[in-house]
């Protein structure tokens, strides 16, 4: 065989494997493959485990410091809410009249409301200064002739007695701070008892025939709630409307959806009459906590910016002492783009078990504490549970987002400046 055949035959041997490397190159493959890379990483990280332990508790307390104090403004913006709003529903509008005298909430208000549109309900509600006689003494105390609907969206808590019934005439509701006032100190001995109601004479009350004194009725207490701090006691509406009461203190409007509470309280405004809604008080709490959160958020901020410098210690050092491996890996046929993704990975790996131990430490932490404060409350006679620390999956999610992102920012100059290493100067050194 000649030599020309020779080379002939030898172009043949190698040209298929030059011919694939050419491939590989055009269609944008990787020289060197993900998994290598992800495990060059991960051994590095391994290989400097005292510099890559201080480096993860850095970004541990940092991330850990964010979830810990938003999820503590989280925890309170949902306790102040339940309190303020409790089980009422959102979607409600509280209507009253400022001049009773010539502005009147009655049946034909109610009807009126019925008929705009995206109303789904309506409930109304009297309201009385009265007298409670209880044994020898005589407590002042508001009562209120309601329905069932009025009690569900006002969220009461039951405290004693088998369920809340306003249905029953002859039955009344009383509340914690009457006892309190007449001073009973087991809720349960007041069920039962009859109570003697007596609803005090106003001249602006509008009624079908005038009273001649003050209405009287005696009633028995079926069930004991929590209203609040004032004395108020609940009995069925029918009881005033049977004898001829027409005008109601308060009109309750259900809309089917918050967003169209506006525009049906511009219709009831249109009026004259006074509109309020547990929405009002939502979003006046939703403004004063997002401030909050936001400060909380910038206080753990201070412990991420110096887990932030360490990732970036940590990433020029590791470049620094690399440089004869990355020149090699270079001689070797390894891209630009191959090295920055190893520093990237490097970084996301960093910045990933950081950020998962960190909030897996701040939940342990808002939890030890919720649970001291709730013990500590129920120590001092709240029996109700709450919690001042709420974790949602989305704050984690955005949490774990935002980690990453961070290390991505850090490590972008260190993978920049090792992607451009030349080879022969790297193997030059040492």
């Amino acid at each position: 065989m000649n030599k020309l055949g020779s080379k002939q035959y030898a172009s043949k041997n190698i040209s298929p494997k030059a011919n694939n490397r050419s491939s590989q190159r055009k269609s944008g493959r990787d020289y060197i493959h993900f998994r290598v890379l992800l495990l060059m990483s991960l051994k590095n990280l391994v290989f400097k485990k005292l510099r890559t332990t201080l480096t993860i508790v850095g970004v541990v307390i940092g991330i850990g410091a964010i979830v810990f104090l938003v999820s503590l403004g989280l925890g309170l913006q949902k306790v102040v809410t339940e309190q303020v709003i409790g089980s009422k529903s959102v979607n409600t509008i509280e209507v009253t009249t400022s001049k009773p005298q010539s502005i009147k909430l009655n049946k034909d208000s109610v009807s009126e409301f019925r008929n705009y549109s995206n109303v789904t309900d309506v409930s109304k509600t009297y309201s009385f200064a009265s007298k409670i006689g209880y044994k020898n003494s005589n407590t002042d105390a508001i009562v209120y002739g309601a329905d069932s609907t009025f009690l569900d969206l006002s969220g009461f808590r039951l405290v004693a007695g088998d369920q809340v019934n306003i249905e029953n005439e002859d039955s009344i509701i009383v509340n914690t701070a009457f006892l309190d006032t007449v001073g009973i100190s087991n809720p349960k001995d007041i069920i039962g008892t009859k109570l003697t109601v007596t609803i005090l004479k106003d001249k602006n009350q509008a009624i079908d025939f005038p009273l001649t004194g003050d209405f009287m009725k005696e009633l028995k207490v079926s069930s004991v709630i929590d209203s609040g701090n004032s004395n108020e006691l609940f009995t069925s509406q029918t009881t005033f409307s049977t004898i001829g009461f027409r005008d109601f203190s308060q009109i309750k409007v259900v809309v089917n959806d918050s967003n169209n509470i506006a525009a049906v309280r511009k219709q009831i405004e249109s009026k004259a009459f006074t509109t309020n809604s547990p929405a009002d008080t939502l979003q006046q709490i939703n403004q004063v906590f997002s401030i909050l959160n936001i400060l909380l958020a910038a206080a753990g901020g201070i412990g991420m910016t110096i887990a932030i410098l360490g990732m970036f210690n940590t990433l020029t050092i590791s470049l620094l002492e690399r440089t004869k491996e990355i020149g090699l890996l270079v001689s070797l046929g390894a891209r630009q783009r191959d090295i920055k993704r190893l520093f990237i990975f490097e970084a996301i790996l960093l910045s990933a078990m950081g950020a998962v131990i960190g909030i897996i430490l701040a939940w342990v932490a808002g939890f030890a504490v919720n649970t001291f404060a709730v013990n500590l409350a129920y120590s001092r006679g709240v029996k109700e549970s709450f919690s001042v620390f709420y974790l949602p999956l989305w704050l984690a999610i955005y949490i774990m987002a935002f980690a990453v992102i961070i290390g991505l920012v850090v490590v972008a100059f260190p993978a920049k400046r090792a992607s451009r290493i030349s080879p022969i100067k790297a193997l030059r050194r040492e």
